[in-house]
């Protein structure tokens, strides 16, 4: 753990009051999407049923089994909720250590708050969401990563430095092994973990090794629960069945869809007007293996029907994944936080816009600006692989909020040294017009559904 900072336990204590705060007005508050269908697993968890297939959905086991497993002493769902709070704490307190590791004690402040008061984050941690605890395990498997290889996150590479012992490996495999238990997109993330762990050590047999334990750590982590899954239900199972209904959602006669408020659904009658004109799912919802092959046949059939669409949606799903609003504007405008007043949800609405522009935008070009080592390449590939996914599928803002702590640790530091920034942009023509094209790029992309927040604007 980091040593005493002030600036670090103020952070703390204010990410403690406005998680806290949230969880004991809201906490009775009837469910929303998601959150059913994990109250349910849960439950199915607790009545010894074991994971079972929801809608045609085969989902993640970690987060169900984490809800039952506070219920179960305790008997009541929310309590994880109260894990949450101290897991998002944890997350703070390593991306303050992280960050002063890279840009300095400043930074590593400014990237505390820049999480503890994040709204969304805020908002995630007092719901039953699964967004806090994969936040947490990605970051994690990052900070690992980084003490396997036994360097600093901006430190320059040494060949004459002696390598860690090869069972460091073992850290980062076993939180990359927890991820995909929690998330199903993380199941191929194993090739990025690999190719960090031999950056710049490519030649050198100790780093083969680290790769080799962290693969290692992953697959014993995963393994019992794929096997379980596997026999079960009749069909390979890693951690997750939902790619059929991801390119059901994004790869479809209907525009990608997607929940955000003002670009997506707010009911099952709007959905169902919105998606009457795609292809029916497949009908085999009692089977979530054969409904999944199913639907994942169904979508390639589409795009291979559909090439040049398919391309052309890749900036709107893209444009979902970036949109500067969250889960929790949706819920401010549609009444399912009651008993704010109307200035203080305005007020909300407009923190997160200004936060996912300062995280993103800011974090993107400083990673131009002072992105150098394992860590730029590790924040490149996490990030990029993400991206990738979302672009051939549907996109959400939630999807993109687990990879929000990698851009605070470059926007830190950007606000932190602004003019050394600056400096380096000038002097560095690659850096520059990387950070004025990327950074643009993305701007265009966020601007798509900025107005959709507010109900007197209409989209652009």
């Amino acid at each position: 753990m980091p040593r005493f900072s002030r600036g670090l336990a103020a952070a703390l204590v204010l990410g403690a009051v406005v998680r806290w705060l949230p969880l004991e007005e809201w906490s009775r508050r009837p469910c929303v999407r998601d959150e059913c269908t994990y109250r349910a697993l849960a439950t199915n968890l607790l009545r010894g049923e074991g994971m079972v297939g929801t809608k045609g959905w085969l989902w993640a086991p970690g987060y169900p089994a984490a809800i039952a497993a506070h219920a179960g002493p305790f008997g009541q769902i929310n309590d994880v909720k109260i894990s949450q709070i101290l897991v998002a704490l944890l997350t703070v307190a390593l991306l303050w250590r992280f960050t002063r590791d890279h840009f300095g004690t400043r930074a590593a402040t400014i990237a505390a708050f820049l999480l503890a008061l994040n709204p969304t984050h805020v908002f995630y941690a007092s719901s039953l969401w699964s967004e806090c605890f994969y936040t947490a395990l990605l970051f994690g498997t990052v900070y690992a990563l980084g003490w396997a290889r036994g360097e600093r996150p901006g430190a320059a590479f040494d060949p004459a430095a002696p390598l860690p012992h090869p069972l460091r490996g073992l850290l980062p495999g076993l939180l990359l092994g927890a991820c995909v238990l929690f998330r199903g997109v993380a199941t191929y993330l194993l090739p990025c973990v690999a190719v960090v762990l031999l950056w710049q050590r490519w030649r050198l047999p100790g780093a083969w090794k680290t790769a080799g334990a962290a693969t290692l750590a992953a697959v014993v982590v995963v393994a019992p629960y794929s096997v379980y899954a596997t026999h079960k239900f009749g069909g390979l199972v890693v951690s997750d069945r939902t790619l059929g209904q991801m390119m059901w959602l994004g790869d479809n006669d209907f525009a990608p869809l997607t929940f955000d408020f003002g670009n997506g659904p707010l009911n099952d009658r709007e959905r169902d007007r919105m998606t009457a004109e795609g292809r029916d799912h497949c009908p085999h919802e009692a089977d979530p293996i054969r409904q999944d092959a199913c639907e994942v046949a169904a979508g390639v059939a589409w795009v291979k029907a559909h090439p040049a669409e398919f391309v052309a949606r890749i900036p709107l799903r893209v444009s979902q994944l970036v949109n500067p609003h969250s889960l929790l504007t949706r819920n401010l405008r549609t009444g399912k936080w009651k008993g704010l007043p109307q200035w203080v949800d305005e007020v909300l609405v407009v923190t997160v816009v200004l936060g996912s522009f300062v995280v993103l935008a800011g974090g993107t070009v400083g990673l131009f600006a002072r992105g150098r080592g394992w860590f730029a390449v590790a924040g490149a590939l996490i990030v990029g692989y993400h991206v990738a996914a979302i672009a051939c599928l549907a996109g959400l803002s939630r999807y993109r909020v687990p990879l929000e702590p990698l851009w605070m640790v470059y926007a830190a530091g950007l606000l932190a040294e602004p003019r050394a920034a600056w400096d380096v942009l000038r002097a560095s023509r690659p850096r520059g017009l990387g950070a004025l094209v990327v950074g643009g790029l993305l701007l265009v992309l966020m601007a798509r559904f900025l107005p959709s927040g507010w109900r007197s604007w209409s989209e652009w």
